[in-house]
């Protein structure tokens, strides 16, 4: 009897699921909000917890599953209807470089932290923050991209200083922190508080961001 229970469990836990999916529509993984893998989530929380709970049946199983599924169509015809209520819940996109620049306020506001971002980059191909003129994160966490005219740096760059810290791990023999120091006076910088990121290429050289007045 429990064998079959929990075989029971597994069936109804995986047609909630198919039927959730359906729910959020035809979309790609990269395509889904963090607020949609909450319902997935949530759901595998409410299966995992019937499975290894005894006092839970599969009655209370299934009210829970229909309660949750009947929540997460609600709030999808809702935002749908509310554009309020759809960037409130599900958020927007975020424009991170305009033209060429670089919006500090953007990637504080996103908490995107600069290795996370060149890393999405080098995934595209790119290797410089110069080769970007506009950079869009989505609500999903992906990143759509205009690369810059022109021909585009072909060896990786080096991240010198992020966020007002240099950064030793991407230092070697040949540039090391007085080297760093040298070049940020030559474009007169005498403190790292005020940068967010410096990058160094061999094509472009020295390539500086300072934090916005008032943001850190």
């Amino acid at each position: 009897m429990l064998i079959f229970t929990l075989i029971l469990k597994l069936v109804i836990g995986l047609a909630a699921l198919i039927v959730v999916v359906r729910l959020l529509g035809k979309k790609e993984l990269s395509q889904a909000t963090p607020f949609d893998l909450v319902y997935l989530l949530v759901l595998g929380g409410i299966l995992e917890e019937s499975l290894y709970d005894d006092q839970v049946g599969v009655w209370h199983l299934l009210a829970g599953i229909v309660l949750w599924s009947v929540m997460v169509f609600g709030i999808e015809i809702f935002v749908r209807k509310k554009e309020t209520a759809r960037l409130a819940i599900k958020g927007r996109s975020s424009l991170l470089i305009a033209d060429g620049e670089m919006r500090v306020d953007a990637f504080l506001r996103n908490k995107m932290e600069l290795e996370q971002f060149r890393s999405l980059l080098r995934q595209q191909g790119i290797f410089s923050l110069t080769d970007v003129s506009y950079a869009i994160l989505e609500t999903g966490g992906s990143l759509s991209l205009i690369p810059q005219d022109g021909e585009s740096v072909k060896k990786p760059s080096l991240l010198l200083v992020n966020t007002g810290q240099l950064v030793k791990a991407d230092m070697d023999h040949h540039i090391d922190e007085n080297w760093v120091w040298e070049q940020l006076r030559k474009k007169g910088f005498h403190s790292l508080s005020r940068i967010f990121c410096a990058e160094w290429s061999e094509e472009r050289g020295l390539f500086v961001v300072e934090y916005p007045d008032g943001a850190k």
